[in-house]
This record gives structure tokens, C-alpha cells and sequence, in this order.
């Protein structure tokens, strides 16, 4: 949109331009071939300036529209709590934290709003250079290893071991044996596509073989994702950690 605003700031200006000449041409009769030429530009630069005015209604129209899938407080509050008794037994089952206190399954995470679009950003800025167009988002559930420790201000906190989290990676549409399908793909250190699928092991709907491929956990080596100076895959983006009950 910036881009389009600049565009129309260059045409009004060479409009004025082609005015100012126009009327300094004292010498020139209203049919001669210079001012017929310079009337001609002046409409198709007034007819360019009055499209990208339309674009530009066009773009701050559909900022205002509200958008696709948004859903009713009231069928919120229905899927949300069909999952109590998956809460219920996920705390059964796991009994502790890492902390050794009662397990409290993950139902919530918060991401600020600014980080998350700082992450956008960085994801269409990063692709960019990789000349891959992003088709969205893909959000993985996952689990924190037993073994997880997270350090927050100084201070070792051991209870979101064996919680509930989800990462997120950017997509590239691509087409399977005909079907179309958005797949999560990350950047190696030379800019070159990388799908989690291949890097990491991921969806067993694309097995070649027909068969699914079975669950597991993985370990994540941080120092390792350290080292992937391009890597797409957003997890905690500055929010808080998650939680058994929002707070």
C-alpha cells in the first residue's frame, strides 16, 4: 500500500509538472501536436491516479471487513469444555508436574500481539530472500520433554516438563499426487527450503507407501536449533508459558 501511495505522489507531481508547462507555453495555439500530446498524457496520468485511488479503497475496505471463521461465544464455550474430560484424564495419567505437584493439562497459551507480528514479518522477509511464497501458518501440538527446564528470570523452573505446547511453522502449497496441500517448511542456513515432513518427521497422510506413520515424541536439541540461523519454527513467541487455567 505504501508502494501505491508513492505511485500516486509521483503522478500528481508530473500532473502539475505537465501543467506548469502547459501554461508557460504562451507562444503555442490549443491544436498544436505538443499541446494535444501533453493533454493525452495529462488524461491517461488522471486515469492511472484514479485506479490506484480505487486500490487503495479497496485495501482499507477489506482491513475494515470482518473476517472469515469467527465463531459464537456460545459454541466457544461448548468445544472448549468437551475437552474436560481429556483434561481430566491427561492429569490422571501423567499424575505430576516437574515439580512434583498435581499434573495440570496445558488449555491455554498466550502470544503478544506484537511479537506474533513481528513473527509474520520475519517469516514473509525471510521467504522472500528464499524466493518462497508462504501459503500460512501450520500449528504442531507437541510435548515438552520430561527432562525440560525452562529458565525464566534467573530462576530454573522445572513444572512445564511433559506439558502441552504447539510450534508454529509457515507453509508452502505444493502439490501430493494431484492433491493440493499447504506444508510446514523452515530455512536452512543457506536460504533453502527445508519441509518438516522431511526435517523433522511429519504427517503421515504423505507415507508413499500408503501407511501411516506412527506417533512419537520428539527431542528437541536446543543447541542445535541454535545453530539454524534461518529457522522458521516460532514456539513461546514472548508469551507466557502455558497454563492449566488462564489466569
Amino acid at each position: 500500500m505504501k508502494q501505491q501511495t508513492n505511485r500516486i505522489k509521483q503522478y500528481v507531481i508530473i500532473a502539475f509538472a505537465i501543467i506548469l508547462f502547459v501554461s508557460c507555453q504562451k507562444g503555442q495555439t490549443t491544436d498544436s501536436p505538443a499541446l494535444v500530446n501533453l493533454e493525452r498524457t495529462i488524461k491517461e496520468k488522471d486515469s492511472i491516479i484514479k485506479n490506484l485511488k480505487e486500490q487503495l479503497r479497496q485495501v482499507a475496505d477489506d482491513k475494515r471487513r470482518k473476517p472469515n471463521h469467527i465463531i459464537q461465544s456460545d459454541f466457544a464455550k461448548e468445544i472448549y469444555h468437551s475437552y474436560d474430560k481429556r483434561e481430566e484424564l491427561i492429569n490422571e495419567v501423567v499424575g505430576q508436574d516437574g515439580e512434583d505437584n498435581p499434573f495440570k493439562a496445558t488449555r491455554s497459551l498466550f502470544y503478544d500481539i506484537d511479537d506474533l507480528q513481528q513473527y509474520i514479518w520475519y517469516v514473509k522477509r525471510q521467504s522472500l530472500r528464499a524466493r518462497v511464497k508462504p501459503s500460512g501458518f501450520r500449528f504442531y501440538f507437541a510435548l515438552y520433554p520430561d527432562s525440560y527446564i525452562r529458565d525464566k528470570e534467573g530462576r530454573k523452573d522445572k513444572k512445564y516438563a511433559g506439558r502441552q505446547t504447539f510450534f508454529i511453522a509457515p507453509t508452502v502449497r505444493k502439490k501430493i499426487d494431484g492433491v493440493s496441500m499447504d506444508l510446514g517448511y523452515t530455512l536452512d542456513n543457506n536460504f533453502k527450503v527445508e519441509l518438516l515432513q522431511e526435517k523433522i518427521g511429519l504427517d503421515s497422510r504423505l507415507q508413499k507407501d500408503g501407511s501411516y506413520q506412527k506417533a512419537g515424541f520428539f527431542t528437541i536439541n536446543l543447541s542445535n536449533l541454535l545453530e539454524e540461523e534461518n529457522s522458521l519454527i516460532a514456539n513461546e513467541l514472548g508469551a507466557s508459558p502455558p497454563m492449566g487455567e488462564e489466569q
